[in-house]
């Protein structure tokens, strides 16, 4: 089992001190969090990790998933896309459906804690089935910046009555929901499987066991099968890059419970693969340790979103010490500094244009590689963010919990 202590090394004495210290002051709190999927995603990622090491500070931290049908989830992921602003209209049918399915999870947890914690859109109307007797903050993932306009009305009744909410960047604040908001960028664990460092011969290994060649350069996009991450976009970028140097393309992702979509983006994406010629894989394998030997094998990472909340993917492969090369949307310009730590382009043919810079050029590699290392090691490891929920946790707690 990780602890806290293990992360010394990484962040400094300094941090582990100021983390123990202010967790003291809320000590004995319980608190909740209430999320979609116990896999799958950059929440459930984070939630693995924080929620032990919140419980080893003695602040009693718990997880619950919420269960619905396939139809549930399918509404839930067309009102996740309408936060980011895709048109969406909100039927009375699909409105019954979210409150049923949402209050038969309500009558399944009894929520007496200190605080609740809701994850995104899908658990979020369960504050309506409750008497509320402790704080509600919700903890939005994604970009809100531009909600299409009839769903965030309807979705902002139920907003009304939480005391908090949790974005990702300073521009997504809302300014018409008046509660306190805190700003908590994600963070990603360096002592995961995911994120620790591989000799190379394991990383070739592993790759080989997936039928991944290290033959030639590889550009590679991890991400979830969805249209908002646009793979189909990345095999464009793909052939323009080809005509200039010779490599190949991986895509890897995986099905996350909460999004039917997957499977229909995973199977466009075959189709055109099978007109696109060799050198071009997509695989749908849930691996953590393929993710971190490919990411750290990658010539180059694209990150080809049109939206994203945060783009944990993006912090994995700088902590890796690879560049990136993506569009500059969501919380993707807070880790890559354009030259710097990657390249943050405006078309296809500028993205392929800085995969072929950064495949031929080694040292230019390297470089940013060290910077982005760095940079994620100052601001987006999980003790940091840690920090920030203790600190937003003595904002609603600190008077229950006097320090002692």
């Amino acid at each position: 089992m990780i602890r806290l202590n293990d992360y010394r090394k990484i962040v400094g004495e300094r941090a582990i001190e100021e983390i123990r210290e202010s967790a003291e002051h809320v000590s004995g709190a319980h608190v909740t969090n209430i999320n979609s999927v116990y896999t799958g995603g950059g929440v459930s990622e984070i939630l693995n990790r924080l929620v032990i090491l919140l419980d080893e500070q003695k602040i009693e931290t718990g997880w619950r998933i919420l269960k619905g049908s396939m139809g549930f989830f399918t509404l839930t992921k067309k009102l996740h896309n309408a936060l980011q602003g895709e048109k969406f209209r909100l039927s009375e049918r699909n409105i019954r459906m979210y409150m049923e399915e949402t209050e038969r999870n309500a009558i399944m947890n009894h929520l007496d804690h200190d605080l609740v914690i809701i994850h995104d859109p899908q658990p979020m109307a369960m504050i309506d089935f409750y008497k509320k007797t402790q704080p509600w903050v919700w903890r939005c993932h994604i970009d809100i910046s531009r909600p299409y306009k009839p769903v965030w009305k309807y979705l902002k009744r139920f907003l009304a009555k939480y005391d908090g909410v949790v974005v990702s960047k300073k521009s997504y604040r809302k300014r018409d929901l008046k509660m306190p908001h805190f700003i908590i960028p994600p963070t990603i664990d360096p002592l995961a499987p995911k994120n620790r460092i591989l000799s190379d011969s394991r990383y070739k290994k592993i790759l080989s066991e997936n039928g991944i060649d290290t033959d030639k350069p590889i550009i590679c996009q991890v991400s979830r099968f969805d249209k908002w991450k646009d793979p189909i976009g990345v095999l464009k970028i793909f052939d323009i890059v080809r005509k200039k140097t010779d490599c190949r393309l991986v895509l890897l992702g995986d099905m996350a419970m909460d999004d039917p979509e997957g499977p229909m983006i995973y199977h466009k994406i075959m189709k055109k693969i099978e007109n696109n010629g060799g050198d071009v894989m997509a695989l749908t394998k849930k691996s953590d340790i393929l993710v971190n030997a490919l990411q750290r094998k990658s010539s180059v990472i694209v990150q080809n979103s049109i939206k994203e909340g945060f783009g944990l993917v993006v912090t994995e492969a700088l902590w890796k010490e690879t560049p990136v090369v993506s569009r500059k949307v969501g919380g993707i310009p807070l880790q890559v500094i354009n030259g710097k730590t990657g390249f943050l382009v405006n078309s296809q043919h500028e993205a392929a244009k800085r995969c072929v810079q950064l495949i031929e050029n080694e040292k230019t590699r390297e470089s940013m590689g060290r910077k982005a290392r760095e940079h994620v090691r100052k601001n987006f490891l999980i003790t940091r963010q840690m920090m920030d929920y203790i600190n937003m946790f003595r904002y609603y707690l600190d008077d229950k919990y006097p320090k002692n």
